[in-house]
């Protein structure tokens, strides 16, 4: 008679339904765990479109870690560096050019998002499957969500834990404290069970960013949204406004699947 849960009214009387009409509820799990806001560096919600979405100045000031970084973030990053790398490879002498080629593979780690080419010949076949299925119910304006954390800080503070909480004159105890800090190291954060997501494999991966290691929670969200008239309306007057409509977050959903 309502399900598990039933949405009422506060009254002094008998709660009541707010109406007879049905609704559907859908309960999905979180990409990011729990205790996110504590240990995530940075988040990104990444669309594929370029139009609007940046983050703000603004944004990145008053929310810091939590401010979310979209696509142009990401591509800027990518283009950033790959400039500075072509200004020193044209201005350096032959030995430093030598070296800059030698030293390409590693450099370029340095930024972006990186999780192995395993890991990501998976993740992009779970992708394509996922949006090919979006795409056939006829929705649009999901993002991957992706999440990171800095797992060497994690480390480290896991290791002030446990320092803390050891006796100073019990040196068996520091050693146990430190060789639990390093069997944590290689779980998807800190410690089994802190974080738990269940998301499937991919849903958290480890991998490197700006040369560090880091754990990434991923997932695609914001899927529910159809190809109605009302959107329809808002691709074609944002194309009347001048913007590219093939760069704009809002076109139909086979358009919305390849670029994703």
């Amino acid at each position: 008679n309502g399900g598990l849960f039933t949405p009422s009214v506060k009254s002094d009387k008998q709660p009541k339904l707010i109406n007879k009409e049905e609704r559907v509820y859908l309960v999905m799990n979180s990409v990011f765990p729990s205790s996110a806001a504590t240990f995530i560096t940075e988040r990104f919600d990444l669309k594929g479109s370029t139009v609007g979405r940046e983050c703000s100045s603004e944004e990145r000031m008053t929310k810091g870690a939590n401010a979310v970084l979209k696509d142009l973030d990401l591509k800027r990053e990518v283009e950033n560096e790959l400039e500075e790398y072509s200004d020193e490879g044209f201005y350096g002498d032959d030995n430093h050019l030598n070296r800059r080629r030698t030293g390409k593979k590693s450099r370029l780690k340095n930024y972006g998002i990186h999780i192995g080419s395993r890991k990501k010949a998976a993740l992009m076949a779970q992708l394509r499957r996922d949006v090919d299925l979006l795409n056939r119910c006829g929705v649009l304006d999901y993002s991957l969500l992706v999440g990171v954390a800095d797992m060497e800080q994690s480390i480290q503070r896991n290791k002030s834990e446990y320092d803390r909480n050891s006796n100073d004159d019990n040196q068996s105890s520091k050693v146990l404290s430190r060789l639990l800090s390093w069997i944590d190291f290689p779980l998807p954060y800190y410690g089994a069970g802190k974080t738990p997501v269940d998301g499937g494999n991919l849903s958290s991966l480890v991998g490197t960013r700006n040369g560090k290691q880091v754990a990434y929670y991923l997932g695609v969200i914001d899927f529910l949204q159809p190809w109605t008239v009302k959107k329809r309306l808002e691709r074609d007057l944002k194309g009347l406004a001048g913007y590219d409509k093939r760069e704009i977050s809002c076109v139909a959903p086979g358009d919305y699947a390849s670029r994703f």
